[in-house]
């Protein structure tokens, strides 16, 4: 069975922006499932139903979660990956909090199920992942300080995750962009390349890390093979 596995914040990226509704038709054309761990469901709709912030969009991925748009998978145990991977930087010999249980769990999941992808928009994730030297340096970058990075952790973990392949939420809207269920939005003002560029912005105003060079040129490679289909 093919599967991907959500982090909290790739599912928000996706409510914030009124686009939840885009994964049920990706959903039947993967011709697989949509997985969460519980402590993404957690983060996702149990706390934010307790609070104002995010309640709203917290009810509609309820509402998707109770539809089987997405599957919520029991709670794993990730105790030391997740104290291990937060041991990794570490400033004047003090441990860097970088990663949170939602998404260390979600890895997990991905490594449990040997999910297709992992959906996470958050950049320190997904250099963890697959970068992590320039994780070190954006690290020192924004602390003006420098960080120390346990060669020996990242080694171990880098074995663990090999082969996991790492989506955003913009892959998956450009995904549902190029099948044509945002066609609907198009009119004689609104070009393709206008709804690109909302599309791309709101993700990246609105949760999802994604550089303006990286718009400009999937704007550019999208509108040149429309020009060429």
């Amino acid at each position: 069975m093919k599967t991907l596995v959500f982090d909290t914040g790739s599912i928000i990226s996706l409510a914030i922006n009124n686009l939840l509704w885009i994964l049920d038709p990706l959903k039947k054309s993967f011709k697989g499932e949509f997985y969460i761990p519980d402590s993404v469901k957690f983060e996702l709709v149990d706390k934010p139903l307790t609070t104002k912030l995010f309640k709203l969009e917290a009810i509609m991925i309820n509402k998707s979660i109770l539809e089987g748009q997405f599957l919520v998978h029991e709670a794993l145990h990730v105790d030391t990956l997740l104290e291990h991977l937060n041991q990794v930087y570490t400033v004047e010999g003090k441990p860097l909090h970088i990663l949170d249980r939602g998404e260390v769990e979600a890895l997990s999941l991905v490594l449990r199920l040997q999910a297709d992808a992992y959906v996470v928009d958050e950049r320190t994730m997904r250099l963890m992942i697959e970068g992590p030297e320039l994780l070190k340096t954006l690290l020192e970058k924004k602390l003006q300080k420098p960080v120390e990075m346990d060669k020996k952790l990242v080694k171990e973990f880098l074995e663990i995750v090999k082969g996991v392949n790492v989506l955003r939420s913009t892959e998956l809207v450009l995904l549902a962009y190029e099948q044509g269920l945002l066609n609907k939005f198009l009119t004689p003002q609104i070009t393709s390349e206008t709804l690109l560029d909302g599309l791309l912005w709101g993700l990246r105003l609105r949760g999802c890390s994604i550089s303006t060079q990286e718009i400009n040129d999937l704007i550019k490679l999208e509108t040149n093979k429309s020009l060429f289909s």
